[in-house]
């Protein structure tokens, strides 16, 4: 078989997995949202109006819609984080609390005389990557050097790092007045600049696609991602072919932290704050989780996933503020589509319809494997 002919093959089954994929994260979402409908129904006085504002309110106005877009933007990164890890078959759930060392660390720089400087918001991020890296650094080397179950060590360190967070807030960094959980206001110098006036649309939206390119380069354009990936799939044989998987796991782990320690950054030095207060992530981090699942912990398909679950977290949010629907019910629907996209889940009615237009509904590959 020629070269051209393989690569042919090879695009028509990248294609293929492509509409399967979507196909399926689609029909979860659809079958999520009428499931959430029905709750509504019961739930509210106003269940037409209720879901109207569920679907349409993101993008009513501009303010609205750079809510919708802030959140996009810091979903794809923490969905990076967690698709890094979740690629070397290793689950680590660690970012959130990534996310408030490397938003620790970004404030110190940016409340320091070094904050009022040109320098302000390259060494906050810098400082909150480093930071965010060590963290995620921890939970690897533990479980190579002592066998620490990286979920439970990951999860242990998360609190440790809120309730660092809040402490230091409260006690060390300069704030406004007393008896207040939040620090001072960051001089202009560190705040990231508003790409859109008005709205919370700033410069984070420019690193979270950096962070998607850099991501996908490294996974599928160095050997390092490849050592990554093969691990992912075969810790065993990578070893057998020569392959540090442990140095492998640690370094995915490290590189997630980076990304974790990133978003605090976007976090306290965006638009949104400006300032570091306490418990400031909403729980957005840990959200993540979804997005890479979704996506399947491939990097391009996160910045996608995040773009839609964003818009339906944001109408969840508005719905919750606009009418007697509590958001709560955006949990069901979250719950389900994990459940629907993360299980063998497939299209309904693919047999019958296999039926009617007189197709096969198993693969190609597959019916050969049965031959």
């Amino acid at each position: 078989m020629s070269m051209t002919t393989t690569a042919e093959l090879g695009r028509q089954a990248r294609f293929k997995t492509i509409r399967r994929e979507a196909g399926r994260a689609i029909s979860a979402a659809l079958i999520a949202l009428g499931i959430a409908f029905v709750i509504v129904l019961f739930t509210s006085e106003a269940p037409l109006e209720a879901f109207n504002v569920l679907l349409t309110a993101p993008m009513s106005r501009p303010r609205t819609i750079g809510l919708w877009i802030d959140d996009v933007a810091k979903l794809t990164v923490t969905g990076l984080a967690f698709s890094l890890v979740f690629q070397a078959r290793q689950f680590s759930m660690g970012v959130q609390g990534q996310v408030y060392v490397g938003a620790l660390a970004a404030s110190y720089v940016a409340l320091s005389p070094l904050g009022a400087t040109w320098a302000g918001i390259p060494l906050g991020l810098a400082a909150a990557m480093l930071a965010g890296a060590l963290w995620g650094f921890i939970p690897g080397i533990a479980k190579v050097k002592f066998g620490a179950n990286e979920i439970v060590s990951s999860l242990m360190l998360n609190y440790i790092a809120i309730e660092l967070c809040n402490f230091l807030v409260r006690t060390n960094l300069p704030k406004p007045q007393a008896g207040v959980l939040t620090s001072n206001n960051f001089p202009e110098t560190a705040v990231f600049p508003a790409l859109v006036p008005g709205t919370r649309i700033d410069i984070g939206l420019l690193f979270a696609i950096v962070a998607v390119l850099a991501v996908w380069f490294a996974l599928y354009r160095t050997s390092w991602g490849l050592k990554l990936r093969l691990v992912g799939h075969n810790a065993s044989f990578a070893e057998y072919s020569g392959i540090r998987s442990t140095a492998i796991m640690v370094s995915a782990m490290t590189a997630a932290g980076a990304l974790g320690g990133l978003l605090g950054s976007m976090f306290v030095q965006g638009q949104t704050y400006g300032y570091l207060t306490v418990l400031f992530e909403g729980n957005l981090a840990f959200e993540g989780i979804l997005v890479a699942i979704v996506a399947r912990s491939r990097p391009l398909a996160v910045p996608v996933v995040a773009l839609f679950y964003g818009y339906l977290r944001q109408g969840a949010q508005l719905m919750n503020l606009r009418t007697d629907v509590p958001s709560e019910v955006i949990g069901v629907v979250t719950a389900i589509i994990i459940l629907l996209v993360a299980s063998s889940f497939s299209l309904p009615g693919r047999k019958l319809w296999a039926k009617v237009t007189g197709r096969s509904a198993i693969p190609a590959g597959a019916m050969e494997t049965h031959k």
